[in-house]
């Protein structure tokens, strides 16, 4: 094993650990006064801003956990140059149980950052399936970090990953 990429993946779960801190911290915070059926020329400027924050550290936290798995893949010798060849590793792996909801959070992510709808109700039911989904990327990372500790923490002596 290429230990200068399983130090990269330390760093990466490391950097996933705060980032997931800071989503969390955004995702409270819009449960706090969430309401789908409200009108978004109601909420403050203060509720708008965090509408964003939390939006963009999703998806932020997303990209970064898909880099995490390519490093897996990559470690273990697996084809990385498609994505779909490290989902379905990551599957085969048990770190997520289904590509195809990988790919339906993903499309969440993208649609996060490339969405321009002026409907109200469009982007009511986008921040709603986001706020849904969070827990799902949360339970991605922990799965993350217990494969990582199984595979590699004798690389490390007692340190864990």
């Amino acid at each position: 094993m290429n230990d200068n990429v399983i130090e990269a993946l330390r760093d990466k779960l490391k950097q996933l650990q705060k980032m997931r801190r800071n989503l969390a911290y955004s995702h409270d915070k819009v449960t706090s006064w969430w309401r789908v059926d409200a009108d978004f020329d109601g909420w403050n400027e203060d509720q708008l801003e965090s509408l964003a924050a939390f939006k963009g550290r999703f998806a932020e936290f997303q990209d970064h956990l898909a880099s995490a798995m390519k490093l897996i893949a990559n470690i273990e010798g697996e084809d990385t140059r498609l994505f779909t060849y490290v989902l379905n590793y990551m599957v085969q792996l048990g770190i997520i149980s289904d590509m195809n909801d990988w790919l339906a959070v993903r499309g969440l992510r993208n649609t996060a950052t490339h969405d321009y709808s002026e409907s109200e109700a469009t982007k009511a039911k986008h921040f709603d399936s986001l706020l849904q989904h969070t827990h799902y990327l949360y339970e991605a990372l922990d799965s993350l970090e217990r494969f990582a500790a199984q595979a590699y923490s004798k690389n490390y002596g007692n340190d864990s990953l």
